[in-house]
């Protein structure tokens, strides 16, 4: 067992061992000696933060004790970020919740857990699954006021334009947001303790400076341009909702309705499909597939791939074709609260591939969620008021990655004003014989954790973050459970790298 640094006071050792030692993971005296013994008992206790773990009150109470304690939960953070405990964390509540009947290769434990969880005999062949909703869905309302909202320097702190990596002597720099079209440096050091079957993923940590966010960028394989399955359908609502606004500035798309040329399908609101989209609300002939190819109607698509290269600057990109299924509507039609025709649909069918790269989504996310705070030339043609409806469609993500990571590091006492808007994607590619799974995220919080020890004030955290996982064991049921597993794991441990400042 390897030996991590304590921090913990004479004070709060022994109030840690009293607790350790009523949840029985504790044997030896409460003398707030930091022994061969006390390290056994907080490595059992890291490794029992586990997802869904119902404790008996007495038992939920010595664990809340504990966790609500700063030092123990920085302490846990370096135990936790030994070797590969997360991803055996989450690999073990995988097993679980299939041998509980919670679970198979069809509704996975965390990509499809979804924001309103599962109701017992709700799954067709998992009479079991009975999963929770979201400890953050009673947050998703505050969401765009929350990206809106800057530190005031004051209350809560950011990083400033030079900041020092946690445990080395390494300094890096947050530079200005780029311009349309411009492509960042991508920096390719920093993402080594990602597992091979990450085989791209960018990074983007944001920090506020005199009202305008600064990045740093770091990625593998950050412009590959690869499929990046169903995390892509937000680029053709956030296109309608660009459109939309430069035709009527002032109309919240939220208000609008789209209808169906023909008559045949009762017009709905753009933010209810957005949100069956994201949350995979399918009924009525509803799909997420046919509505994203539905959304795609709204343009041809060479103008949609257009639009993404103008955005990005990736000029190599592809951006051509469907979902998997015909359009809910073939010709569709953006009307406004009045009735009035704001985008008409095209005949123009979407065919070919969507070959994108790692960076382009995390470059669209981060204009969504930081559109406030970049600069005016820098900003999609997009409203606020808008935007705010897409980023209540991408907080009903079905995959639930941040709940289960938040649980896992023990953090739950120390975020603030949380906000996670994400979109997942997953398939088995016949054509590479492998299991993908894809995940692009904006996490923001503030960071309670940060007034213990040396930094004297709660400090915003906000990344965006694009991953892409493939695994060929010659096995897509194993590999559809073991991938998630792995992609629970690599989004706990960038968000513990991001609160101990290892990753910034």
């Amino acid at each position: 067992m390897a030996v991590v640094e304590v921090k913990l006071s004479f004070e709060e050792l022994t109030k840690a061992q009293t607790y350790l030692q009523q949840l029985g993971l504790y044997d030896g005296e409460v003398d707030g000696i930091y022994g061969r013994l006390s390290e056994a008992a907080f490595v059992q206790f890291a490794n029992a933060l586990s997802i869904d773990t119902i404790l008996d009150a007495n038992s939920q109470a010595y664990t809340n004790n504990l966790l609500q304690s700063p030092a123990v939960v920085r302490h846990l953070l370096k135990i936790i970020g030994e070797g590969d405990r997360l991803l055996q964390k989450f690999t073990n509540a995988q097993r679980i919740f299939v041998n509980m009947g919670q679970a198979d290769s069809n509704y996975l434990g965390f990509l499809d857990r979804g924001v309103n969880g599962s109701i017992a005999g709700s799954k067709k062949g998992l009479p079991n699954r009975n999963f929770a909703p979201s400890p953050l869905l009673n947050h998703i309302p505050a969401y765009a006021d929350r990206l809106a909202s800057l530190p005031d320097g004051v209350n809560v702190v950011s990083y400033g334009e030079v900041a020092m990596l946690s445990g080395s002597q390494v300094r890096v720099r947050f530079r200005p947001y780029p311009a349309i079209g411009a492509v960042p440096n991508i920096e390719t050091i920093g993402l080594e303790f990602l597992h091979s079957s990450i085989q791209q993923a960018c990074i983007c940590v944001g920090s506020v400076v005199n009202g305008q966010m600064l990045t740093r960028w770091i990625g593998r394989n950050p412009l590959s341009n690869v499929q990046f399955w169903s995390s892509t359908k937000i680029l053709p609502l956030l296109y309608t909702i660009c459109k939309a606004n430069q035709v009527q500035p002032n109309q919240a798309i939220a208000n609008c309705a789209i209808a169906d040329t023909q008559g045949n399908k009762i017009p709905r609101t753009f933010a209810e499909m957005a949100q069956r989209i994201c949350a995979y609300e399918e009924s009525n002939g509803m799909t997420s597939n046919g509505l994203s190819a539905m959304f795609k109607q709204f343009t041809t698509p060479l103008v949609l791939q257009d639009w993404l290269k103008k955005i990005t600057g990736n000029q190599k990109l592809i951006f051509q074709g469907r979902y998997g299924e015909a359009p809910y509507i073939e010709q569709p039609i953006l009307r406004d609260d009045t009735g009035a025709n704001v985008i008409n649909g095209v005949k123009d069918q979407h065919r070919g591939d969507n070959l994108i790269s790692a960076y382009d989504l995390t470059r669209v996310v981060s204009q969504i969620a930081w559109h406030r705070h970049l600069a005016p030339d820098n900003r999609l043609t997009a409203q606020w008021h808008s935007l705010s409806t897409l980023i209540s469609a991408m907080g009903q993500d079905t995959a639930r990655y941040v709940d289960a990571a938040i649980v896992a590091l023990g953090l739950s006492y120390f975020i603030d004003k949380p906000v996670v808007i994400s979109k997942m994607g997953f398939g088995y590619s016949d054509q590479r014989k492998q299991t993908e799974l894809t995940y692009t995220a904006c996490i923001q919080f503030v960071d309670l954790l940060a007034t213990s020890h040396d930094l004297p004030l709660p400090k915003m955290r906000s990344v965006n973050m694009t991953l892409r996982a493939a695994l060929n064991l010659r096995d897509p049921v194993r590999e559809a459970l073991e991938i998630d597993a792995r992609m629970a794991a690599t989004v706990a441990e960038i968000l513990r790298r991001i609160v101990t400042e290892e990753l910034i």
